[in-house]
């Protein structure tokens, strides 16, 4: 897999405030490295909305987990009242060993991913009024709820199962 490490100091706190965006740089430690030397980082966002951890990773690059965040989004987005308030990429040996459950669950005649991730995510269910009909306990926070993806061939992340195992 050519997925290039994640090559940024860590500790950066990203905080997003009304007037955008303000990056501030941690001790100016470098970022720690693998047996083999690369880099891995560890990296937190906070968007307007949520906050993204990127943990380390030396298979997924932070475009990758932007991509994976991006169709989590889409399908939390359709939950009338909820709220995203944190989701965090797990880890690079959980994702490897998700791969082939992704690949049971995949299409009878689809390709065969491979790549998986896994991320967590906590959030904040609707009131009780909004919560009417839906499985989430009215005003909760609901944490380390899992979604699991794949792609293939470095194509777009498939939403293939979410929450608790």
């Amino acid at each position: 897999m050519d997925a290039q490490p994640l090559r940024i100091v860590p500790r950066i706190l990203l905080t997003t405030t009304l007037a955008g965006s303000i990056a501030l740089v941690g001790c100016g430690q470098s970022a720690p490295t693998t047996a083999e030397g690369v880099s891995e980082t560890t990296q937190q966002e906070v968007s307007p909305t949520h906050e993204v951890d990127y943990g380390s990773s030396s298979l997924y690059s932070k475009e990758d987990i932007d991509a994976a965040v991006d169709a989590v989004m889409a399908e939390f987005n359709t939950w009338k009242g909820c709220t995203m308030k944190r989701i965090a990429f797990t880890d690079d040996r959980s994702c490897s060993e998700a791969l082939t459950y992704c690949n049971e669950m995949r299409e009878k005649d689809a390709p065969e991913f491979d790549e998986a991730m896994l991320l967590t995510s906590d959030f904040h269910s609707p009131s009780e009024e909004e919560s009417k009909g839906t499985a989430w306990e009215p005003d909760k926070d609901y944490t380390d709820h899992t979604w699991t993806l794949a792609r293939t061939n470095g194509g777009e992340w498939q939403l293939l199962t979410w929450g608790y195992a």
